[in-house]
């Protein structure tokens, strides 16, 4: 063992032929030493540098260093050891970590920050992805509202949780129906439980991968550009690096993608030191942060590789998938969070923030109410909402109401319509409307976000679309569009399909299929748009009587196309399915497909299907139902949706 009690020039002296062969990134130690501030000396001059910048080998270099500090003394070898101490991950054996510990510093080293952790191409580089990062997470808040009243929009609670698959809200066991008393007709939601135990920060700072969970709209992609906020506005202690990637805008990343390429071409590149920045983030991959958001598949290598631990193995890797695409990354290296929305408070509190006064009106409204648990529909709700309307003008309560709402608003502040005019305006345009659909729809279908070509260049459909730039070779860059959310490029791939009903059964058809699964997210769209009740859209695009052709045969096609196959037995999408289209006969004719028998046993059941539910059951006039509910877990406001239903109810469990 080292004596303590020798000094800085001893220290380093008896120990220089251990250190020959064992310092590393020696640029990071020779810009250190060179470095002058109020706190310390400069140990060595530019000139002195430049010596020893010139030998050929870092085994020279290193002699070099050791030589001149050690002829300048004490107080130069104190630097320098102080130095390799505050730097040691990145310029220092691990070998020789012990060693340099027991050297006796005056004063706690720990807190010193005046340090280079590495390079200056390095810190520049860090510099530039903190400024890419504040700029990306700008743009996300400032697309999310449109309209002359725009709000300040940032980052709003969420409720994550980390129980594992499926654990629940608060919720209570449905018991009996005395229950029903007890609450008031007008009781607001109470969907997840806060959970004050982790936030966005606790996530950045946790040092583990991270798997975020969670139904389209819920506020993965929110949680994400906090976090990537967070490490924009963090000290620069730490020399780390963070790379955002929007995976439904880099989906056409090629499968033979490096990862050069990936961080560089893809993300961004450095502005000088390429080689030695790569290097860097190679060597210290415990200081790189990967997020890629909305990932549906790995069919990229790189991609694959960094969330499989392949690349940078010590890396700190988020993803965030939808539900249905999870079971990809389960891993034990990954920290499954799911996010859960907003809770009661927080959706009273954004809503007051938006609305203000205006907020009473959603509050007063439990079909809005339900839908706001999820911000994407909360936000949605919120511009429905921004703009007047007459007293007894019905709100929407569907979600296919409030796309179509939307819509419309869209279409009219983007085109400064007047509100009598924006009907004609629909039709005028519905060409334009409905290429813009077509585009959604091929790109729904190939599974990307990314538009194979510009749908028009009519201001029209513009606003529903946001550029991209996806960089294709070191000297070219191709431009394309993306829809705000992907959720919205749903609905008009839904829309051109009810234009197109020759495709609706081979969309049918796809739905069974493990590659084409994710095409039954268009279905409650299709369902909601040929309700006739929804506010006018599909009457100014498509003809009334051919809708009505569509509609006659499209219920009883999807039950019984779907009546042999998996998701037969998924009664919530079925539900889910005929409360968007608000039609009675397509509720009976499912009944009796399924012999007036819901079974609902171990679902965990989200206000809104509460409402789907419980609108189903009450179609069946005649003859009541047989509702099972064995081990079902429900939110307070699912209980008031179910138990306004149960007269038409047989038995229950």
């Amino acid at each position: 063992m080292a004596s303590t009690t020798q000094s800085a020039s001893d220290y380093v002296k008896n120990h220089r032929s251990r250190l020959v062969g064992k310092l590393k990134n020696l640029s990071v130690i020779l810009e250190n030493l060179s470095q002058e501030n109020s706190d310390k000396k400069q140990v060595l001059s530019d000139e002195e540098v430049c010596v020893i910048e010139a030998e050929k080998t870092d085994y020279n270099k290193t002699r070099r260093i050791l030589d001149s500090v050690i002829k300048k003394g004490a107080a130069a070898c104190y630097e320098f050891l102080r130095i390799i101490y505050m730097t040691r991950k990145r310029t220092l054996d691990p070998d020789l970590h012990y060693w340099i510990s027991w050297f006796p510093f005056k004063e706690d080293t720990e807190m010193d920050t005046n340090y280079l952790q590495g390079s200056k191409p390095c810190h520049r580089y860090q510099g530039k992805l903190k400024s890419k990062a504040q700029k990306i997470s700008d743009e996300f808040w400032k697309n999310q509202f449109k309209g002359n009243n725009k709000p300040d929009l940032s980052y709003t609670s969420l409720v994550l949780d980390t129980q594992g698959k499926d654990s629940p809200s608060k919720i209570k066991k449905l018991k009996n129906k005395k229950m029903k008393k007890s609450r008031p007709k007008k009781l607001r939601t109470y969907i997840p439980e806060d959970k004050a135990n982790i936030s966005p920060r606790d996530l950045l700072t946790k040092h583990q991968n991270i798997l975020l969970v969670g139904k389209p709209g819920i506020g993965k992609t929110a949680l994400a550009h906090e976090m990537l906020k967070l490490w924009a506005e963090r000290d620069n202690e730490t020399l780390d690096y963070m790379f955002y990637f929007d995976m439904r805008e880099t989906s056409d990343i090629r499968k033979d993608t490096s990862l050069e390429d990936l961080l560089f071409s893809v993300y961004s590149e450095p502005d000088e030191g390429k080689e030695e920045v790569l290097q860097d983030i190679k060597q210290n991959s415990d200081n790189v942060t990967l997020i890629f958001d909305g990932v549906t598949d790995l069919s990229s290598s790189v991609v694959k590789r960094l969330v499989e631990k392949d690349l940078l193995p010590d890396a700190k890797v988020i993803v965030t998938c939808r539900q249905d695409d999870d079971e990809e990354f389960v891993s034990e290296d990954y920290l499954r969070v799911e996010v859960k929305g907003f809770s009661e408070q927080t959706i009273k509190t954004y809503l007051s923030a938006m609305l203000g006064e205006e907020q009473k009106k959603v509050l007063s409204n439990v079909e809005l109410l339900t839908l706001c648990h999820v911000p994407m529909y909360a936000l949605m709700v919120a511009v429905c909402f921004s703009f007047e309307t007459p007293e007894d003008s019905p709100q929407p309560c569907t979600i296919t109401e409030i796309y179509i709402n939307i819509v419309r608003f869209c279409l009219q502040i983007n085109n400064n319509i007047d509100e009598k005019d924006l009907n004609p305006f629909i039709n005028n345009k519905s060409k334009e409307i409905l290429s813009l659909a077509e585009a959604a729809f091929h790109a729904t279908e190939g599974k990307t976000v990314n538009l194979t070509e510009h749908p028009c260049k009519d201001s029209c459909v513009l606003g529903f679309l946001k550029a991209l730039f996806i960089k294709v070779a070191h000297t070219e860059t191709k431009a394309t569009c993306a829809f705000l959310h992907y959720t919205m490029q749903e609905f008009f791939a839904a829309l051109w399909l009810l234009k197109n009903p020759e495709k609706i059964k081979e969309v049918f058809q796809q739905c069974l299929t493990e590659e084409k699964k994710h095409m039954k997210h268009l279905i409650p769209f299709m369902c909601g748009l040929l309700n006739e009740k929804s506010p006018s859209l599909m009457n100014c695009l498509i003809p009334a009587q051919e809708l009505k052709n569509t509609s006659n045969w499209f219920f009883k096609e999807m039950i019984t196309t779907f009546s042999n196959s998996e998701l037969y037995g998924d009664i919530l999408f079925f539900c889910q399915c005929l409360y968007e289209s608000q039609c009675p006969e397509a509720c009976a004719h499912l009944l009796d497909k399924l012999g007036y028998h819901l079974d609902l046993s171990g679902e965990s059941l989200d206000p809104y299907p509460c409402c789907a539910v419980a609108y189903v059951v009450t179609q069946s006039k005649e003859r009541k139902i047989f509702l099972e509910l064995e081990d079902v877990t429900v939110s307070e406001q699912g209980m008031t949706r179910l138990f306004g239903c149960l007269a038409n109810v047989q038995w229950y469990d």
